[in-house]
């Protein structure tokens, strides 16, 4: 350990870009909350536990955001009430390409608006406000030890361990340099197999740039990892213990949430889900608006086509977690549609009462 101070090894100096103003203030409020559900869930089962804290924390949010869901949904239900009423002003402007007809036509659509209280930007709110959610866990996920202290205690005792394995920092360097570029590192250093050149840390921070990259490992990683310590059976077994606790926090039914999802393995079932879903909750949405024209409805149908495939890339390009949150999501926001589409559709006419 003293050889890896003195020398001032920097094993990872910036592994990931800052959050952002916006984005960073919600990673460390979700941060917050995530570990709170965490630890309740970790004292009751270990397994899996990180990924049902995520779908928790899913639908406590979705529940804090269902007033503006139900304004949203009352809205909708609205212009499709007023679809008629919208439909003959633009039957009374059909074919007119002049300018200040269809000023005229587009001011008396929104006087019914207006009239009956629908805000047109009402059904965007909800997704606005997903969006720095989505980025903020995607953040949060990447390396989830830093903000959920249980898991930092995994890592800590991981480090701990390799650190007291022979031969240690070449092993780990080496294993390092295909995920520090250069560009990352401080000062122009670069990462010379065991050593940066040129940086001088303290003890505190080498130890957590030695968790930045232990972070990073794959499964391949670890292989040659516990493959280096064979020699010291005793640590081996302790360090694969660990590992067992890490990989059962992290995974969620055999799909590890702090990777990429990607498009192959098992782990690709999570984008395919998000698509699935995010195609249903589309789906009820359009069935829920019959009263659409011709040109709403090729817009709604593209869509439900064209939303599932961008969810699709997206997820398999971000931690497993990212996808699965919007997976609990899209399944809360098909629910919730459902049962206003419901509850308005029963209170019928009174939701529009100048029309």
């Amino acid at each position: 350990m003293n050889q890896f101070i003195s020398q001032g090894i920097a094993v990872l100096q910036y592994i990931e870009n800052e959050p952002g103003i916006i984005v960073g203030p919600i990673t460390m409020f979700l941060g917050m909350i995530i570990d709170f559900v965490f630890r309740i869930i970790y004292s009751i089962s270990q397994p899996n536990s990180l990924g049902w804290s995520i779908i928790i924390l899913t639908i406590v949010a979705r529940t804090l955001m269902l007033p503006m869901g139900m304004k949203s949904q009352k809205s909708t239900f609205k212009m499709q009430k007023l679809a008629p009423e919208v439909n003959k002003i633009k039957a009374k402007y059909a074919g007119t390409k002049d300018p200040e007809l269809q000023r005229k036509m587009n001011a008396e659509i929104q006087a019914v608006y207006a009239e009956n209280k629908v805000n047109m930007l009402s059904g965007c709110l909800p997704l606005l406000i997903q969006m720095p959610i989505f980025f903020a866990l995607s953040y949060l996920l990447r390396q989830c030890y830093l903000f959920i202290p249980s898991i930092h205690e995994v890592y800590t005792n991981l480090g701990t361990n390799i650190s007291q394995m022979d031969g240690w920092i070449g092993i780990v360097a080496e294993l390092g340099k295909s995920k520090v570029p250069d560009s990352m590192l401080k000062n122009g250093a670069t990462f010379d197999f065991a050593v940066v050149q040129g940086v001088t840390i303290s003890a505190a921070e080498a130890f957590e740039n030695l968790l930045k990259l232990l972070n990073r490992f794959t499964e391949a990683d670890w292989a040659i990892v516990f493959e280096n310590m064979a020699g010291q059976p005793a640590l081996l077994q302790d360090t694969q213990a660990v590992y067992a606790t890490k990989q059962s926090i992290e995974t969620f039914f055999g799909i590890s949430l702090v990777n990429n999802a990607g498009m192959t393995g098992i782990g690709v079932i999570i984008p395919i889900l998000t698509a699935g879903t995010t195609f249903l909750s589309s789906f009820v949405m359009n069935k829920t608006n019959p009263n659409a024209d011709s040109q709403q409805k090729t817009q709604q149908k593209m869509m439900m086509l064209v939303m599932p495939v961008m969810m699709f890339f997206m997820t398999s390009g971000m931690s497993a977690g990212v996808g699965l949150y919007w997976i609990a999501s899209s399944v809360y926001q098909t629910v919730q549609q459902y049962l206003l589409h419901k509850h308005y559709t029963k209170r019928g006419e009174k939701e529009v009462v100048k029309a």
